[in-house]
């Protein structure tokens, strides 16, 4: 096992090695878990191991370390989590889901990007539900996902996931920074969160700026646009109808907002043209920023880790709306747990998906870095008491928009990223680089029929 080192020098959570890690058999001689021994009532017979695949994010600490090993010790069954780089991990998948044969793995993480391509090679939820004999099969509550997530998971209606980890943006701010500078609530619309920036920067300066954005032509430019994006009532594209609204007046302004931000007030830092995932927590942690639309998970290691200078200090509301707070829109990602149709263990599979999914291991995960897809565990009191952001970000939820799901949106998404990196280096306006994309989607809708 080793330690991943995040860019400020402190210890993010364990991972495992690239390839894989055999988990359950050394914890059968822990004896018996907490949610006590069971013996699952599946009439198909019962594997020795099951295989899943996912990418190498750390947010699985507690299905690794905790649920697997209860899983074996419960059931007997070992399984194998095979961690992967996103690439190599949907390229593996691609491989075998549409190879005809049967698959290798079990389980696979499935991601709102991967879903408009993957869910015709994936089992059916409710027909997995009508054959579940374990303990979950009477009351595994799906009633309590929000139904953005289970949206998520689902494609033309039919359910092809459980959720596990749901992700929006919401509103993190140092609220001792905004009374110091005579700011007495959160933004509510762009105007209030511009003119709070500036004045944070001012108060900050030279090395603390009002806002933090992740704006490097990366993974993670286009969904950190999406809050800004949707609460200007802009969008994306409607494939079905072949509109593109990348380029029409509210989406040109919300780019121009971000870029002015950028580069007409200066009140982000230069260096965020070089941020990601990673480089928005540990410049929160470093105090490089004051607020910022950042992910609801990241919360937990900005605000609690022992390595934050900022621990402790930050508070939380939902997005600003361009014009008013009832504008609010953000940006819905995150990953669900399906079954492969030619799984050759599709009910001991959805017997493991249940149980990683379940109330009791959903409230576990948030320990180590999870967003729980359960709104009955986002607004538990005990919960609520040590994660602040969660109540926040079970409102968030309500009004949270997926990225377009459909098998095209990969490449139509890098052409985005690169007209968003134009504008925010000021090397076109907001209008010339979506119209740019606006024109290069449309090619790319005629060829693909």
């Amino acid at each position: 096992m080793n330690e991943t080192k995040r860019p400020n020098g402190s210890s993010a959570m364990p991972t495992m090695n690239r390839r894989s890690l055999m988990l359950g058999a050394a914890g059968l001689a822990l004896g018996a878990t907490a949610f006590g021994a069971y013996r699952p009532a599946l009439a198909q017979s019962k594997p020795s191991k099951l295989t899943v695949i996912g990418d190498t994010a750390p947010w699985k600490g507690t299905i690794i370390q905790d649920a697997i090993p209860a899983f074996t010790r419960e059931t007997g069954i070992e399984v194998e989590y095979v961690q992967l780089p996103n690439e190599p991990m949907v390229t593996r998948a691609r491989a075998e889901l549409t190879g005809g044969g049967t698959t290798s793995f079990d389980v696979v993480q499935m991601g709102a990007s991967m879903i408009g391509w993957m869910h015709p090679y994936m089992a059916d939820v409710n027909e997995l539900m009508k054959t579940a004999g374990g303990r979950y099969a009477a009351d595994f509550g799906m009633d309590e996902f929000s139904p953005a997530s289970i949206d998520l998971a689902s494609y033309d209606g039919v359910q092809r996931g459980i959720p596990y980890r749901s992700t929006t943006y919401i509103l993190h701010y140092r609220k001792d920074l905004l009374e110091a500078a005579g700011i007495a609530q959160p933004p509510r619309t762009f105007a209030e969160y511009r003119e709070a920036a500036k004045r944070l920067t001012e108060a900050g300066a030279p090395n603390r700026y009002g806002v933090g954005i992740c704006a490097r032509q990366g993974g993670a430019i286009v969904d950190h646009f999406g809050p800004y994006l949707l609460s200007s009532g802009g969008g994306f594209y409607d494939l079905a109808k072949r509109d593109i609204w990348i380029n029409n007046e509210n989406s040109v302004a919300a780019l121009d907002y971000v870029a002015g931000l950028i580069n007409a007030d200066k009140s982000i830092p230069p260096d965020a043209l070089t941020w990601e995932w990673d480089e928005i927590i540990a410049n929160a942690q470093n105090d490089r920023y004051a607020m910022g639309l950042v992910l609801n998970a990241s919360a937990t290691p900005i605000n609690k880790a022992e390595a934050s200078r900022t621990r402790g200090l930050w508070a939380y509301s939902t997005v600003p709306g361009a014009q008013s707070a009832a504008d609010s829109r953000s940006s819905l990602g995150g990953w669900c747990f399906a079954v492969p149709e030619r799984s050759a263990n599709k009910e001991w599979a959805f017997e493991f998906v249940q149980f990683i999914t379940s109330r009791e291991w959903a409230k576990r995960s948030m320990e180590k870095g999870n967003a729980s897809a359960r709104l009955s565990v986002l607004n538990d009191p005990e919960i609520a008491s040590s994660y602040a952001w969660a109540s926040t970000a079970a409102e968030q939820l309500k009004t949270a928009r997926a990225n377009p799901r459909d098998p095209n949106w990969g490449a139509l998404e890098a052409q985005l990223r690169a007209g968003l990196s134009k504008a925010y280096l000021g090397q076109a306006s907001a209008k010339d680089a979506l119209d740019e994309v606006a024109s290069g989607w449309e090619r790319a809708m005629r060829r693909a029929g």
